[in-house]
């Protein structure tokens, strides 16, 4: 049962996500390559018994692979924004979300074979499709996934490590005491999250408790109002107070702040990392 509970918990564990479509666009055209390289050199499926255009063919299937993720990714990501309408992007999602993509390759895989080898669709062969390239994808997805996982969560906690020994923060170059923002003073201040074009902003009332107030602003405008205070970027939803910083901790994502009187854990981005070192 123990082992049940160990899946479960890695499933669970952050991951980290593509900051731009550079990298994940690369990512696609290394699949499309080992895809095409792959059934060229081992030829499965039957293409062994092909007489002639046996690396076109290949080809055109690693093209596939490339046009079927591309296709998923726009509609899922750039349509349907699933990964903006995830709180959490974790382990297990990123494999639900590859899975997905396994769908999408597979039909255009189909299409392919089935058009250009057959010239008619049988809808009924499909799911020795989808099940030919989850046999051919699966276990490089986890493990590349699983590495990735870990090399990042090992990266983010020696990071975090590193600065909670040092025991630093770059101090302000201007007096908060008397500047105010939205009526409130800047020392108070714990975080400020972007809410479209909105601001919310986290901050300790007189009486000592964390409150939470909505303005109609963005984090830019705030920024140029707090240049030289405390108030900092560490995300490109967040904003913090520097000064209020009192732990960080590492995952696979990145780094997160711990504020003093605040239970909210903030994120500091990848771009980020090397200013809170």
């Amino acid at each position: 049962m123990n082992i049940f509970n160990d899946i479960a918990q890695i499933l669970k564990k952050p991951f980290p996500e593509i900051e731009n479509n550079l990298v994940y666009f690369r990512t696609l055209l290394i699949l499309s390559v080992f895809v095409t390289l792959f059934l060229y050199i081992f030829q499965p499926f039957g293409i062994a018994t092909l007489e002639s255009n046996k690396f076109p063919i290949c080809l055109g299937f690693g093209a596939m692979t490339f046009l079927g993720a591309a296709v998923y990714e726009f509609i899922f990501h750039k349509i349907f924004n699933l990964r903006e309408r995830q709180k959490k992007w974790t382990f297990g999602k990123w494999i639900l979300d590859n899975l997905g993509i396994m769908l999408f390759i597979s039909l255009a895989n189909f299409l392919f074979a089935r058009l250009l080898l057959f010239g008619y669709i049988q809808w009924s062969l499909f799911p020795q499709m989808m099940y030919s390239t989850l046999m051919i994808g699966i276990i490089p997805l986890v493990a590349i996934g699983g590495l990735s996982l870990f090399k990042n969560e090992k990266k983010y906690q020696l990071i975090a490590h590193e600065i909670n020994q040092a025991k630093t923060s770059p101090s302000s170059t201007k007096d908060n005491s008397n500047l105010i923002i939205f009526d409130i003073p800047i020392h108070q201040i714990r975080y400020i999250e972007a809410l479209q074009n909105y601001a919310k902003i986290g901050y300790l009332s007189r009486e000592g408790d964390l409150k939470v107030k909505i303005e109609r602003t963005t984090l830019k405008q705030i920024l140029a109002e707090t240049q030289g205070t405390a108030i900092i970027k560490s995300h490109k939803s967040y904003l913090v107070n520097k000064d209020t910083i009192t732990a960080t901790a590492g995952n696979a994502q990145g780094l997160l702040l711990t504020l003093a009187d605040c239970d909210k854990p903030i994120p500091v981005s990848r771009t980020r990392v090397s200013f809170f070192r």
